[in-house]
């Protein structure tokens, strides 16, 4: 749940624009008096505001495409092999041919 989508408000509203909103949502009814209170709750409190705000507010896109990247990138390093699953991990070679002998 997002509480600043809940509410209506912005992420620089004053705790008084949050208090005012959660009024108004509960008279319109968008959502159930529950979840409202939940989003007032999580916004009136200092610490609970701030992970909010970096949940709801920080753009993940960069982050996504470069993991993204380093992911194909970390899959493109596996040799193909003809059984198994299809990959040979190279960390993992060790384990092939003859053991101890």
């Amino acid at each position: 749940m997002n509480p600043y989508v809940v509410l209506g408000i912005d992420k620089d509203a004053s705790n008084k624009e949050i208090i005012q909103a959660a009024a108004l949502a509960m008279r319109q009814r968008r959502h159930d008096a529950r979840t409202i209170a939940q989003a007032q709750k999580k916004l009136l409190d200092p610490v609970s505001r701030a992970c909010q705000a970096f949940i709801h507010y920080f753009d993940f896109e960069d982050a996504k495409k470069r993991l993204g990247l380093e992911l194909d990138d970390i899959l493109t390093s596996y040799d193909k092999t003809e059984g198994g699953d299809g990959f040979d991990a190279p960390c993992l070679s060790i384990f092939d041919g003859h053991h101890g002998q």
